[in-house]
């Protein structure tokens, strides 16, 4: 028989948990991509495909839940804890790919159940917490943010034989299914009925505030994903401009790991802060941090140590918002349509990240590492651009319970 944790601290630790270990599974493939360009002979357009395919997955199975509303049919507990162990299987299923196509299949998969993960484990720590919500949330993402960058742990010890690796992130997401199926249950606060309507679209389009903090949505999204994917190719290939003898390997993970953790503590400390100073204030501050580490950066591509420190400052900023605008959105939306909202800005935020990802590598082909994330400002500014129209907007004032 279980027993559910009740103590809302047990509970913030137990969700928080489990989703960094079933997070591991996302970068797992990306930690060990220098053994899979010398098993396959991958180029630099493959590594993009592959990073793309997971997300393409979990932009296909969010919309498949909404459109079927299977976390309104399947108790939410049952539903994240089948999906978690579901995205471990396929994950573990990468070890025996014959070749990379088969490779790009169970990523794919992979990514289709994680997309049952993630907004899950939003919605059950949203049922235990009502007051301090903010920080509920910011904490949960920055365990995400952590469980993304816990591969390149494996790297720092030694840089283990990549199916091990990828058996290790399985058993993790395993244990972190079992965690929340044996412990968690939904809270005094959930919600119920915000279901997906393609009917809702034009209604929820019409409504400017909402439109504004989608834009800055996709702007942050632009941004966020293709840093991830791509900041550990610029640190190693600036590691071996600077030191050509060397092994980029162990600075590349350490300084990828650091970045990541970074960002998980941004995060947690980052939902605090936002409840205190209001969300858009908070969220312009970060883009501006973030959108200026994305102009810099390459300027120190020579020198890796300032490069990285770079790196770090703008890992700890490029995330801490992107809880808030969820956020927004449910208090922005009208109550019958909050889940075609929030389903609309997960698909299309993600998709954007499709196109980010995959434009980088040429960018940089044409201008070096020197300009090459100087592409990605383009999200900030948007971002800001939109939280300011989004501010003017009479609406507004809902945000935060008037703390906008």
């Amino acid at each position: 028989m279980t027993r559910y944790l009740k103590s809302k601290f047990a509970i913030l630790i137990t969700i928080s948990v489990s989703l960094l270990f079933s997070l591991t599974v996302w970068f797992s493939v990306n930690a060990i991509v220098d053994q899979l360009i010398n098993l396959w002979a991958l180029n630099e357009y493959d590594i993009a495909i592959l990073s793309m395919i997971l997300i393409f997955g979990f932009v296909t199975g969010g919309v498949f839940s909404a459109l079927l509303n299977l976390s309104d049919t399947i108790k939410t507990k049952n539903f994240y804890s089948l999906f978690a162990g579901l995205s471990a299987l396929t994950n573990f299923l990468v070890i025996f790919s014959p070749n990379f196509l088969w490779l790009l299949l169970f990523r794919f998969f992979t990514g289709f159940f994680l997309a049952g993960v993630y907004p899950t484990a939003m919605k059950l720590m949203a049922s235990w917490f009502q007051k301090h919500r903010g920080l509920a949330v910011g904490i949960l993402l920055g365990a995400l943010t952590a469980g993304s960058g816990l591969p390149y742990v494996f790297n720092i010890i030694g840089s283990p034989e990549w199916r091990l690796l990828l058996s290790i992130s399985s058993l993790l997401a395993l244990i972190g299914s079992v965690l929340i199926y044996l412990f968690i249950t939904e809270g005094p606060y959930v919600s119920h009925g915000a279901k997906f309507k393609l009917s809702n679209l034009k209604v929820i389009w019409a409504k400017n505030s909402v439109k504004y903090a989608n834009l800055a949505y996709f702007g942050h999204m632009w941004e966020l994903y293709a840093f991830w994917v791509w900041i550990p190719v610029f640190l190693k290939e600036s590691y071996n401009l600077s030191y050509p003898s060397g092994d980029a390997t162990l600075f590349f993970s350490i300084g990828t790991f650091i970045v990541f953790i970074s960002g998980a503590l941004g995060n947690a400390f980052g939902g605090l802060l936002a409840d205190r100073i209001g969300r858009t204030k908070f969220n312009i501050i970060m883009l501006i941090i973030s959108g200026s580490s994305s102009l810099i950066i390459g300027f120190f591509f020579n020198n890796t140590i300032l490069a990285l420190i770079i790196a770090v400052i703008w890992g700890i900023t490029v995330v801490p918002d992107s809880p808030q605008y969820s956020v927004m959105i449910t208090e922005l939306s009208d109550p019958d349509y909050i889940g075609t909202s929030l389903t609309v800005q997960t698909s299309v935020g993600f998709g954007i990240t499709l196109i980010s990802i995959r434009l980088l590598p040429s960018f940089v082909h044409t201008v070096s590492w020197s300009f090459g994330f100087t592409l990605l400002a383009l999200g900030p500014l948007i971002g800001i651009l939109s939280l300011i129209l989004l501010r003017k907007e009479p609406d507004s004032t809902k945000i935060g319970q008037g703390k906008k």
